[in-house]
């Protein structure tokens, strides 16, 4: 039932780790949690979410979110005894997903970054020299180059020297843009 827009799911749910791991990079770990839940907030260190009931439950440091694009509803409580806290709270639109689009192949990252910075970031799923990425593409060093420094630029990827060669590493930003094993994207011709 799931396999048609399996991949959609993952992408949907690495979408959603970014953006709240960027809130809390951002903005600190207590406006990611009052934006996690509609109408939640941190008040003393208290997480105060909306639900049918009010109850305090103690974390003690065993709690575990658990976002969703499988309920929409007020925040789910699994409390069992000796057992990590679990909150279940709604991610993203919700379901249901079509299969319809549900593999956009690099449609969206291509429109952003370039179909050739996103084949660089591809291609750097291990590290590679600005030669032997410029060969691979088919363009010259200082193409590689031009791109590799606005990859840079934006935290996508790590560039090091290493005695005449110049090497270049993803990132884990970069890792989550890229999302899937994708084939390389070819450049188009200008």
């Amino acid at each position: 039932m799931l396999r048609p827009v399996w991949t959609r799911v993952q992408d949907l749910h690495q979408g959603e780790f970014t953006r709240h791991a960027l809130m809390v990079a951002e903005h600190g770990i207590g406006a990611a949690l009052a934006a996690l839940v509609p109408g939640g907030r941190l008040r003393d260190g208290v997480w105060e979410l909306p639900g049918p009931e009010a109850r305090d439950i103690t974390l003690g440091g065993r709690g575990v979110l658990v976002p969703t694009f499988h309920w929409t509803g007020h925040p789910l409580i699994a409390d069992l005894p000796g057992r990590p806290l679990g909150v279940t709270c709604p991610a993203g639109p919700g379901l249901p997903l079509t299969a319809e689009g549900a593999d956009d192949g690099d449609g969206a990252p291509a429109g952003v970054l370039g179909r050739t910075r996103l084949a660089i970031l591809v291609l750097l799923a291990g590290e590679q020299a600005t030669g032997g990425l410029a060969r691979r593409l088919g363009v010259s060093d200082a193409t590689v180059s031009a791109h590799t420094a606005a990859l840079r630029g934006v935290g996508l990827v790590t560039t090091v020297r290493a005695g005449r060669a110049v090497l270049h590493r993803r990132t884990a930003l970069g890792a989550l843009l890229v999302r899937r094993a994708d084939p390389v994207p070819t450049p188009r011709p200008r």
